[in-house]
């Protein structure tokens, strides 16, 4: 079985791609698939996301801003790993792609439109299980030695305790590593361009070190 690990920026594009091309190779996959979006937040993060010369007070905001996304994600993920995700995919479409402004309205809207229980979720959003979720995803990083959102660790389960480390992941780049662990032939992941989201799982055999990873 593969284990993937994609620490995320919330409200990243990037990292929005980097989201769908892991589904993508989870449908493509004959064996099973284990994926976790994990929140990042750090101040690599929040530079990219500040005017030049921010003030202080910027600086809080953009932070906030982020700090709050993460929170809904996590309170959303208590509702099912499906639903969180799919609020995570809806968050960032609506921040990156339809230019909203990040907010308690468009959190709140997004989560009816997941289907998500609103009383559960606006209170689980500034619960202490939230916040400790946020904590523990942060350690799960540093440990990991993740410095930059769209980040994956993927973990070959049937091989090795060993992780391997992907900083670009594009769909062509995780075929690289499934044909390099044995897991399946870049050639056949290549051959379907559609997808849809619903299938998680996949994974098999070997043990061959790829390039562009780093091994934990």
């Amino acid at each position: 079985m593969l284990e993937v690990y994609l620490f995320v920026n919330p409200l990243g594009a990037r990292c929005m791609r980097s989201e769908r091309n892991i589904m993508k190779l989870a449908d493509h996959l004959n064996s099973k698939v284990s994926f976790q979006f994990v929140p990042l937040l750090n101040q690599q993060i929040i530079e990219q996301a500040l005017p030049v010369h921010p003030t202080l007070a910027e600086r809080n905001a953009f932070f906030n801003v982020y700090y709050q996304a993460i929170l809904a994600y996590k309170a959303a993920l208590f509702q099912g790993k499906r639903k969180g995700r799919d609020f995570l995919l809806n968050m960032q479409m609506a921040v990156v792609n339809d230019h909203q402004k990040f907010s308690n309205d468009l959190v709140l809207t997004l989560a009816k439109k997941c289907h998500l229980d609103l009383d559960m979720f606006t209170e689980d959003c500034q619960s202490d299980l939230a916040k400790q979720a946020f904590q523990t995803d942060q350690k799960l990083a540093a440990e990991m030695k993740i410095e930059q959102s769209s980040s994956a660790v993927i973990f070959n389960c049937d091989v090795s305790q060993c992780g391997l480390l992907l900083n670009d992941v594009t769909y062509e780049s995780l075929c690289d590593v499934c044909e390099s662990q044995g897991v399946a032939t870049k050639e056949t992941l290549m051959a379907e361009p559609t997808y849809t989201s619903n299938r998680q799982a996949a994974s098999s055999g070997g043990s061959n070190y790829h390039p562009n990873l780093h091994v934990l």
